[in-house]
C-alpha cells in the first residue's frame, strides 16, 4: 500500500482542483484550482528532470 500513496495523493489533488476550477466561481476557488493542479504539475516536473540528470544504469555497457 506504501507504493500507493503518492498516485493517490497526486489523484486527490487533480480531482479537487477539476471541481474548484468547475464548480467554485471567483476568489479563493480560483486560488484553490491553481494550487492543487499545480502541485502535481511541478512533482512530475520535478521527477522527469531528476530522470534525466541522474546516469541511468540501463544504458551503461560494462
Amino acid at each position: 500500500m506504501k507504493t500507493w500513496r503518492w498516485p493517490a495523493l497526486l489523484a486527490v489533488l487533480t480531482v479537487v482542483g477539476l471541481l474548484s476550477a468547475l464548480l467554485g466561481g471567483e476568489g479563493p476557488w480560483r486560488v484553490l484550482s491553481w494550487v492543487t493542479l499545480s502541485v502535481p504539475l511541478a512533482i512530475v516536473l520535478w521527477s522527469l528532470l531528476r530522470s534525466l540528470m541522474t546516469p541511468s544504469v540501463v544504458n551503461r555497457r560494462s
